[in-house]
């Protein structure tokens, strides 16, 4: 494989920036056109092959992302500043005892965004067209076209889908 095949997959404006990109490629993250990693390097904790960045995804910086089992973000969605996404918790005390430890994957639909600070717990799906709102704790799965706040995160709004399929069809 040549490098230039490698780096023309993810573009950014910033060379230094994309240059990150590379090296997450090189670590084993599937990412497709125009992914971004924002500032300086998300945590990574885990198996970087676990990690999948569909078109227009984006991390900020300040995210941890914890890629015991596969993590996959959506097209066009992101994560906001300081978000932690969970794949794995395990009690490494006499509380493993009660709670087994739980080792599974986060899905991240796509159109959404992850505000910042917020947290996803193992084995939650976020539907397409969500919103989680900066802080909440997400410990169960959103469907579509909502926005959830809150520890833990409830849903707050559903939003009017129609209204946004019609204004994204336009801008193409």
């Amino acid at each position: 494989m040549k490098i230039k095949e490698i780096t023309g997959k993810i573009f950014l404006s910033i060379p230094i920036i994309r240059g990150k990109q590379f090296v997450y490629e090189m670590l084993g993250v599937h990412a497709v056109d125009n992914c971004k990693f924002f500032m300086a390097y998300p945590t990574v904790i885990g198996d970087y092959h676990n990690l999948y960045m569909h078109e227009n995804s984006r991390i900020n910086y300040s995210c941890l992302i914890l890629a015991r089992t596969r993590i996959e973000i959506g097209e066009n969605s992101g994560l906001a500043y300081g978000v932690t996404v969970l794949t794995g918790a395990d009690p490494r005390n006499e509380l493993n005892k009660l709670y087994a430890p739980k080792n599974a994957p986060v899905t991240i639909g796509k159109n959404c965004w992850i505000g910042a600070n917020s947290t996803i717990l193992p084995g939650v799906t976020i539907g397409d067209y969500c919103i989680v709102a900066a802080g909440s704790v997400v410990t169960k799965d959103v469907p579509s076209g909502v926005l959830v706040a809150g520890n833990p995160a409830v849903i707050k709004k559903h939003l009017d889908l129609q209204k946004i399929i019609s204004n994204e069809n336009e801008c193409f």
